[in-house]
This record gives structure tokens, sequence and C-alpha cells, in this order.
């Protein structure tokens, strides 16, 4: 079976091409605190905007439970508003609905497509909401013209969706300074380690010409010491509920390793826009004739950089699951947060079950492209 990776990963290549990417994002912001992921971000986010138990948060139906939680874990109630056939926020709903009460606002660009933000601005400011711009699909775009990121009084992003690092996030401001955030160093071993998984991984895959064969090597032999450890010293317990909720919190306040905002800063993003571009306009063009599906977004604007292609699929289950067992890097936000309501004129509730989201990152090749296409086909078809 062919072997692809789901996300971007580290290797030679990384820093190929021009430095600077040509369309602006969220690394453009004034502002910039790197965390230890997106959901920590949110967190970080609600936290500037003093949000407190009994605040409502609006949040979009259509979402990963990790941008929810946050929400939950600050003791505010999130408020679901539907999302639009474009994905956008539902303004309509939205100046129809009772907000009283209401802090701020999770908005989305999903699937790395930016949205329209003037009038969701204007709807904030008049009703004094904060706006949280949600990036995680969206490192790179323009938006009405101004950089994604731009937009919000916060806005947060994941790194592990565009660059190849292993962990990380990042939380950006245009106005706010975000000085307030002090973060916990972490330790030498999480050090150590994030430098060491984003090279396994890129060794994984054969991106270190010359060296593969000497790293694997090295990786192996890690980690079967790592597993025979594990045996002998492993602790009783530390799969409790409890220790779960502990480590959550932890990773809050706790900096991300060095190696995963110098990976970030250092590779060359050119070819991350370029690459992306290309794989999603060659998926477009395989999969736009497919029968029992079609692109959510066949057309591919000239100020977005893509996170996945979104593949609108009428009768998902039998396909999905032979597609994750065929290894293509494909899932889907099936898994919504308890008591997500169904509204009018929503579309988040169908996208969760019936768009499947197809990685179309820089380090898949062409060829990896085409033949994840061909496997797509013949699974949704048959």
């Amino acid at each position: 079976m062919r072997s692809y990776p789901k996300l971007p990963v580290l290797g030679w290549s990384a820093f190929s091409g021009a430095r600077a990417a040509p369309t602006p994002g969220v690394l453009s912001a004034r502002h910039r605190r790197y965390t230890t992921s997106g959901r920590a971000a949110i967190a970080l986010a609600l936290r500037v905007l003093e949000i407190r138990p009994g605040d409502k948060v609006l949040v979009p139906t259509y979402h990963c439970p990790t941008m929810i939680a946050p929400v939950v874990q600050s003791g505010a109630d999130p408020m679901f508003y539907p999302v639009t056939a474009s994905g956008g926020v539902d303004l309509e709903w939205l100046q129809r609905a009772a907000i009283a009460g209401t802090r701020a606002i999770l908005a989305t660009h999903y699937f790395g497509f930016p949205q329209p933000m003037s009038r969701l601005r204007a709807f904030c400011d008049a009703n004094r909401i904060a706006l949280i711009e949600d990036c995680a699909h969206a490192c790179f775009g323009m938006s009405e013209g101004v950089a994604v990121g731009s937009w919000g009084d916060l806005a947060i992003a994941s790194l592990p969706k565009f660059f190849p690092v292993p962990e990380g996030g990042l939380i950006v401001s245009a106005t706010h300074p975000l000085k307030e955030l002090d973060f916990t160093p972490c330790s030498w071993r999480d050090e150590v380690k994030a430098a060491v998984d984003a090279i396994e991984i890129g060794a994984g895959h054969g991106r270190f010409a010359g060296l593969n064969s000497l790293l694997g090597g090295a990786f192996r032999m890690k980690n079967w010491l790592r597993r025979r450890h594990a045996l002998i010293d492993a602790p009783e317990n530390c799969g409790s509920e409890s220790a779960k909720a502990a480590v959550d919190v932890r990773l809050e306040s706790l900096r991300p390793a060095v190696a995963a905002p110098w990976i970030a800063i250092s590779v060359h993003r050119s070819r991350i826009v370029r690459n992306r571009r290309r794989n999603y306009a060659a998926l477009a063009s395989s999969l736009s004739r497919i029968d029992g599906a079609h692109a959510l977004r066949p057309d591919l604007p000239d100020d977005a950089t893509p996170y996945v292609f979104p593949l609108y699929v009428n009768d998902p289950a039998a396909s999905y699951r032979r597609l994750r067992s065929a290894g293509i890097p494909i899932f889907r936000w099936d898994e919504i947060w308890p008591g997500t309501p169904m509204l009018d004129g929503d579309h988040g509730l169908d996208w969760a079950r019936r768009v499947f989201q197809l990685g179309c990152h820089q380090d898949l090749s062409l060829q990896d492209i085409e033949a994840m296409a061909a496997t797509v086909c013949a699974y949704v078809r048959s």
C-alpha cells in the first residue's frame, strides 16, 4: 500500500524555493505568541478577552471538538450559529438571534478559503462582541484585501497543518500586544523530543537524501529502547480522566518547544503556497466529474492557500472507511459537540457527515495526488 504523509514533513526540500510567501497571512501579524497547539491558542484568546463563567461565546455548528472544548473549559456557554453554503457566518441569523450576554465569536476560514470579514467585523463592533479569527485552516491568505488574522481582535493558528512540525499553535493580534500571556518553559526532554520527532517523521518518508538510512537505523533503535522502557516502568492509572484534564490545563500555559517556531519561521514559504495550490488544482481536475460526489469549492481564489480539498460525498459511510483503510490522508469532522442544535439554513451538521477533507499539503507530490484521486474515484463510485 502506498504511504502518504498525512501532514507536512521536514526534509531538505522544505528549504527550497523563495523564502517569502507570495501571499501574506497570520505570520504577518504585528503581535505574535507561539503556543503548544491551536486549541491552547483558543483557550489563551478567551483568557486575554477575560471571558468569564456564564458569558456566551458564539461558535459554528461545523467544528472539530477541540474548537469548542476551550470555551466550555473557560466556564462560558457555547452558542452555536449556522454556517452558510460558502462556509461563512450566517449574519442574517445572528441579527435575529438573542445575543444578550455574548462576549465573543469564533469565526473560521474553513479549508483555507478566506471568508469575507468586513460585515462580521461591523456586526461585532456594533454589538461589542470580540472577534476571534480562526485561521487554523488558513495560515496564508487575504480577505477583502487584508491578510487573514488581521480582522479579528485576536486570531489563532495551528502550525502542524502548514509547517513540518509535530506540534505548535499561534495566537496573534494586529492591535493587542499579548504581553499579559506568561508561559512556563517546557522541559529539556520536551525540547529534544520535538526536534527529534520532526526529523524522525521526515526520515521515515525519505526526505533527507543521503541520511535516511543512517537516521532510520538510529530511530529504530530509539523506539525499541522506548518500548522496552515503557513495558518496565509503565505507571498505573496514567490514562485517567483527571490526568488528561491536568495535562490540558498545563499545555495552555506551556511555551512550545523551540524547534516548532524555529522550523515554522525558517522553512521557505513560497513552496508551501505553490505546492498546495498546485495539488488542489490537480484534485479539482481529477474529481470534478466523479459520480456520487462533488468538490465543495471547485475553484481556488488567487488569495487562498488551501489546507485541504473538501469533497462533498452523497453516501459517505462506506467510502470513508475504505479510504481510511487504504491510507488516504482524509478525515471528516463527524464527531460534533454534544448538544449542537439543528438550525434553519445551516450546512454545518450536513458537512460533518458528508464533507471529506482530503490532504493537499506541500509534501504530497503530483504522483501522490494522482494516485489518491484514482483511489477516491474508485471507492466513492463503487
